[in-house]
């Protein structure tokens, strides 16, 4: 499994909240095509223990590497959809997964 972890920091909390208002405004159209292409799991966390910073924390796991680039071309067909962009600053991390324990399943 690869796993992609994305920090998005922004300016502002308004800005926070019409970021996390755009992907809700579509997330229900494109999480089936990103499933279709091999996204296993999405998590989208607020990051809350940086005072003075408004930062989302994104984490995509996906079956393998070739799924994860299929997956680009959705998000690059997401960002055409918004014409003034959100400004912020992106950092993703990409890694294979070698350690899991769950203890949501019995």
């Amino acid at each position: 499994m690869l796993v992609n972890i994305t920090i998005q920091t922004f300016k502002s909390e308004m800005e926070l909240k019409l970021s996390v208002e755009r992907w809700n405004s579509v997330k229900d159209e494109y999480m089936p095509l990103f499933k279709e292409k091999g996204l296993k799991r999405y998590t989208c966390t607020r990051i809350w223990n940086k005072k003075e910073k408004y930062q989302l924390g994104y984490i995509f796991e996906y079956h393998d590497e070739k799924s994860m680039k299929d997956c680009l071309p959705i998000w690059q067909k997401i960002e055409l959809k918004w014409k003034e962009k959100i400004e912020n600053i992106t950092v993703g991390y990409r890694g294979i997964l070698i350690d899991n324990h769950d203890y949501t399943k019995s």
